[in-house]
């Protein structure tokens, strides 16, 4: 029994997490009109299924079938260093596409933050702007692509390594990952907070879990500093949430106006949320970004599938296969047929929506096989081989998970598509470095 507990725990918890996200979705404060019901909630059970199957599928057998013990956990000082650095040029690039800046260099890099505190919509506003005149550099892009994952991976690396690393290396990492969440203040935008909280996070509770399994305690207290910092960060991320939606002008009424059909209703109890209670407020808010997804989902199965090759998944995707041959696949996506029902870059939707429109709805029940699949592996490959990859790879299926109901958070961007094309790859290699690929899988 401790041995199913100590190779499923994942799972469970991420059923727990999307089971949760459902019940908001059916019993928020939010109401949703489902146009069919039946056929939604037939999906939602595929889904879970499949992701399931997938898993237990590779988590069986309940215990570590490695005759030769292997540690990938060879990790330098030297290469951390060097990570570092990189993470700081891979912030540098992404500072100037999010403030859309002329400069390589942020010389306004101080003023912006203090103004992106103080006048939060004002930064959000000229950022939406510069949106319409803003082109950026392709090549720079393709560059930022290479070394962009170096951004994500130093967060768990930081927390894995923390021991290796001198005083000098524990200050500069700690800036550099932070870093990215300044660029995000300073633009009166939300997520970077929140994704340095989540890969931090959980970052945190797989050191804690692998500690137990493999050395039989948690060793918190060496991470005491660290506990206490994302405790307090994610109270700030959801205080600036809060604040920067009170200074958008966002009434809680205003979701019933994303929906043109008027399928979408605020219970009334919750209609003078933004007067009488912030945190009622923020609970209204919060829940509109996390499920709204969903919605969009219900809107795209009336559709009819057309193929987007493998690239319809990701934003980022089509905007490069544009850019490549001139053709705009977006055309063919969910998003772009249900806009004028649910607006195709204003609202969100569902990570289950970006994955159909390269499979159809269908196909994502195989997709959700394969990602159970894969979390489990990564998993064991953690618990049993201590594999690096493992580590820096299932935070990245943090944020996969936390986001499935909301939008494609990993791979509609660069930074994180980059960081798990690249780790995916050298996972595999990783797992074949004594063998052939498929015997190893079965380990």
């Amino acid at each position: 029994m401790k041995n199913k507990i100590k190779y499923l725990g994942p799972i469970i918890l991420i059923e727990i997490y999307l089971m949760f996200t459902l019940l908001i979705f059916s019993f928020g404060p939010i109401e949703y009109h489902l146009e069919n019901p039946l056929m939604f909630w037939d999906y939602m059970f595929l889904y879970h299924f499949s992701m399931i199957f997938g898993y237990v599928i590779a988590a069986v057998p309940f215990k570590n079938r490695n005759r030769h013990k292997i540690n990938y956990d060879d990790l330098s000082s030297f290469k951390i260093r060097v990570l570092i650095f990189v993470a700081f040029l891979a912030f540098l690039i992404g500072h100037k596409n999010m403030t859309m800046s002329d400069s390589l260099i942020p010389y306004d890099f101080f003023s912006d933050i203090t103004a992106g505190l103080l006048k939060s919509q004002d930064q959000y506003v000229l950022k939406i702007q510069r949106l319409d005149v803003y082109t950026g550099s392709k090549l720079l892009n393709i560059f930022n692509f290479s070394i962009a994952f170096a951004k994500i991976v130093l967060i768990p690396v930081v927390i894995f390594y923390w021991e290796k690393l001198t005083t000098v290396d524990k200050m500069l990492a700690i800036t550099v990952s932070f870093l990215p969440v300044l660029s995000g203040l300073s633009t009166g935008t939300n997520s970077p907070l929140f994704h340095f909280v989540f890969l931090y996070g959980s970052s945190l509770v797989l050191y804690f879990v692998a500690n137990y399994y493999r050395e039989g305690k948690y060793n918190l207290k060496s991470r005491r500093f660290f506990i206490v910092i994302i405790g307090i960060l994610f109270c700030l991320a959801i205080w600036f949430f809060g604040t920067a939606m009170l200074g958008r002008g966002g009434d809680p009424s205003y979701v019933e106006s994303t929906s043109p059909l008027g399928q979408i209703k605020l219970k009334y109890t919750y209609r003078a949320a933004d007067e009488n209670s912030f945190l009622t407020y923020i609970y209204v808010w919060l829940s509109n970004y996390l499920v709204q997804g969903y919605y969009g989902f219900s809107q795209s199965l009336n559709m009819d599938f057309t193929s987007t090759f493998g690239f319809g998944n990701s934003q980022f995707l089509t905007r490069q296969v544009e850019w490549l041959t001139g053709i705009d696949l977006s055309q063919n996506t969910y998003q772009h047929k249900i806009d004028p029902v649910w607006d195709e870059t204003a609202q969100w939707h569902s990570l289950y929506s970006h994955i159909a429109n390269d499979v159809h709805f269908l196909g994502v029940v195989v997709w959700n096989f394969v990602i159970g699949f894969y979390i489990a592996k990564l998993w064991k490959s953690l618990l049993d081989e201590n594999n690096f990859y493992s580590k820096v790879l299932l935070p990245l299926f943090a944020i996969i998970i936390i986001f499935t109901p909301a939008n494609n958070q990993v791979f509609g961007y660069l930074e994180t598509l980059s960081a798990f094309l690249l780790m995916t790859l050298f996972w595999f290699r990783s797992v074949c470095r004594r063998s052939t690929c498929f015997k190893k899988l079965k380990y």
